[in-house]
């Protein structure tokens, strides 16, 4: 049984909830349902404090909607590509003023395609059709990792176009780097060695300083950015967590990853808190990403079924 303090508490958390459902969380998440996820908590001990460590991180759970991530689509153009290529002109002509610097930018969007990372039904599919529309860029600029090349019957291959000088991958999301690696070896290293002078961009919404490093590190792409770098003070659990800065008992971090841990381990044993240990408390309005604590949006594994708040859509694949 909870003490009244641990009850006022709860009351407290429950109300910051619902204003977050009302306000930022588009209406997802309504009280009964996080009432039922609440429950699957409740074995934890035999006070039931483990729903309050669970309560408190989900109270800390960063939600963006349809309009900020189109928003954030909207920066990302106008103050990371936009600015680099403008940058990138005046230094080649430090006498280029405007209207000319904006007609050289023109000319040089023309010559660019921003490319989907990934199978064209993932979420960076998704993203280049907001991009498109705040940026107001020809649909012609756009195109799928497989139209970069032109393949021969005898398997050889070519640039479909050369008359373009940039390659832009747009993502939403920037975790262990895994992902971009493996897409840069396949993709952006082929593309490099038929023509070396192309420059090719990697720009994420979110991305973990970790793995935007690793990136960096690679030295594939000409650019790595990140708009929302997310630091060590995002993962719930690390000594620089800012969600248990100003926490009282019975509220703890250590108390908080037992709970986060002990059932993660039951529903991605690999990965209890998230993908590569991500301990994000993440999502978008059309996914959670995986380096978000599975407590948030696993639907359970190996017979363990369980009720997330903030469902996650898979990717299936075909054995």
């Amino acid at each position: 049984m909870l003490d009244q303090s641990e009850i006022d508490l709860r009351d407290r958390l429950q109300e910051k909830i619902k204003t977050l459902r009302g306000s930022i969380w588009e209406r997802k998440a309504d009280w009964p349902l996080v009432s039922s996820w609440l429950e699957q908590f409740s074995g934890h001990d035999a006070t039931n404090a483990g729903t309050l460590q669970a309560l408190y991180l989900l109270s800390n759970f960063m939600y963006f909607g349809t309009i900020e991530i189109r928003a954030l689509l909207k920066s990302l153009f106008r103050d990371t590509f936009r600015a680099s290529v403008i940058e990138e002109l005046r230094d080649a002509d430090p006498s280029l003023k405007m209207p000319a610097v904006e007609k050289a930018f023109q000319d040089e969007l023309l010559k660019t395609r921003f490319v989907s990372l990934g199978n064209p039904s993932e979420s960076s599919t998704f993203l280049l059709y907001y991009f498109r529309q705040e940026a107001s860029i020809p649909r012609d600029c756009f195109i799928s990792g497989a139209e970069i090349f032109q393949h021969a019957a005898d398997g050889s291959f070519s640039i479909k176009d050369d008359t373009i000088s940039r390659y832009v991958f747009i993502d939403d999301m920037c975790g262990s780097g895994q992902q971009g690696e493996m897409y840069s070896k396949e993709t952006v290293l082929p593309l490099k060695a038929l023509c070396p002078d192309v420059k090719v961009y990697y720009y994420a919404i979110f991305g973990l300083s970790n793995g935007i490093e690793r990136l960096r590190s690679l030295q594939r792409f000409d650019q790595v950015h990140a708009l929302v770098e997310l630091d060590e003070s995002f993962r719930c659990f690390s000594q620089e967590s800012r969600i248990y800065r100003d926490v009282t008992a019975p509220i703890s971090l250590e108390a908080g990853k037992v709970v986060a841990e002990d059932y993660g381990k039951k529903l991605i044993p690999t990965h209890p808190l998230g993908f590569n240990n991500g301990q994000l408390l993440l999502g978008f309005a059309y996914n959670t990403p995986d380096n978000t604590l599975p407590i948030i949006w696993s639907e359970g594994a190996h017979n363990q079924s369980w009720l997330p708040v903030f469902k996650r859509h898979a990717k299936l694949y075909v054995a």
